[in-house]
């Protein structure tokens, strides 16, 4: 099923019994503003939060958040990041042109270009090959240091009360976290409401990675699918630091951690470890049992993460809710989630900048609590109605 603003825009104006709000931009405002009262946003996604309290009764509950779901607290989005600036820096004078004609569309994007024409170099024997090299380093360091390590931990209170709401739910210990995001955030605000969880590493000295404690473990589960500022390698193995933080920044001093940065490189990184581990435990997670999938802040654009939620889709037992930020944004894996859930009943894909905000699903469609269905209500009266007739 597909559910978009016009949806919440309807059930908003039938509660006030008017049409001040008409559109996307309308409601953006009056949530923005605070002119709607709790109680009447509440009530507008009443239907899709007593869906989602229902299904997060299955077997598990599983989360893939992107990128969308930091940027509230100072992450950067990486389709801003913009390489002609570098173009004036005068190290880089001797490939000025070339920086000037790459499309800003991305970081991805960009440093595939770069990276192409230093093959280029490369293979004609150029000086230059060193001086793209540099550049594409300093690109990777500035990726970590301005728009992922921007975040402000004392700013996180949607993830707080995100993780309330598991906690007051009951399922922490049946919820999975998947994130390509390489910040601390979840790891920071668990610490912080002290829940244990689970995240591929073990030991307390020497944090070393070990998929066998992501088996059958009874805690939270937070799989960074991507690597993460606090993995180094050492001695041949993956080893999970303490980071610092000061003025609620995080410190990072190891300055070459394990990560997958945004290339056309990052499906071969997949293959390898740790990260073929975590991809693959996070499908054997999707294939078996009866589980929610919840994806939010996801841009839908690595391959290899779509491929593990295309074959999750094989699995007839999981409810899917998808949530796509910008409906007019088209991929090959959008589109036919879209001509999927017109057919498959368990498929539901919720489109707009408020239904696919993280802020809004965290205060008004996240449950707190396993609400009853009407369906349950009924049947509690009517069993009550049966039971007073006995006792007559």
């Amino acid at each position: 099923m597909i559910f978009d603003t016009e949806y919440i825009v309807k059930k908003i104006n039938a509660i006030q019994k008017d049409d001040t709000i008409k559109n996307e931009n309308d409601l953006a405002d009056a949530i923005k503003n605070n002119i709607l009262p709790t109680e009447t946003l509440l009530s507008a996604f009443t239907d899709l939060r007593l869906k989602i309290s229902e299904h997060m009764r299955l077997d598990k509950v599983l989360f893939l958040f992107g990128n969308g779901a930091s940027i509230y607290a100072g992450s950067k989005d990486t389709r801003d990041f913009q390489l002609s600036r570098f173009a004036k820096d005068k190290k880089y004078k001797s490939i000025k042109s070339i920086l000037q004609n790459i499309d800003e569309c991305g970081i991805e994007e960009q440093l595939n270009a770069l990276i192409t024409v230093r093959s280029y170099y490369s293979i004609v024997k150029d000086d230059n090959e060193a001086i793209v090299t540099q550049l594409i380093n300093e690109i990777k360091n500035e990726l970590i240091d301005n728009f992922v390590n921007s975040i402000d931990y004392a700013g996180l209170n949607l993830h707080e009360i995100f993780l309330l709401k598991l906690r007051s739910f009951g399922c922490l210990s049946r919820s999975s976290i998947y994130t390509p995001n390489y910040d601390l955030a979840f790891e920071y605000m668990m610490d912080k409401l002290r829940i244990e969880y689970c995240d591929g590493f073990s030991g307390f000295v020497n944090r070393v990675f070990d998929p066998r404690t992501l088996v059958s473990n009874a805690k939270t589960s937070i799989i960074k699918i991507h690597g993460s500022v606090n993995w180094k390698s050492e001695e041949d193995k993956i080893k999970e630091f303490q980071p610092r933080f000061s003025e609620h920044k995080v410190v990072i001093d190891d300055k070459t951690p394990v990560l997958i940065y945004p290339t056309s490189d990052k499906l071969y990184q997949t293959y390898s470890t740790p990260y073929s581990e975590l991809m693959r435990h996070m499908l054997d997670e999707m294939e078996t049992g009866e589980n929610v999938i919840i994806v939010l802040g996801y841009k839908y654009g690595d391959d290899h993460i779509n491929e593990i939620l295309l074959k999750a889709l094989e699995n007839p037992n999981n409810i899917y809710y998808f949530f796509l930020y910008n409906p007019s944004e088209h991929s090959a894996f959008t589109d036919r989630i879209k001509m999927l859930c017109e057919s498959m009943p368990n498929i539901n894909l919720l489109t707009g900048s408020i239904l696919a905000s993280f802020d809004v699903f965290v205060k008004y469609i996240m449950p707190a609590l396993p609400e009853k269905t009407d369906q349950e209500k009924a049947f509690e009266l009517l069993k009550g109605v049966l039971m007073g007739d006995e006792k007559q």
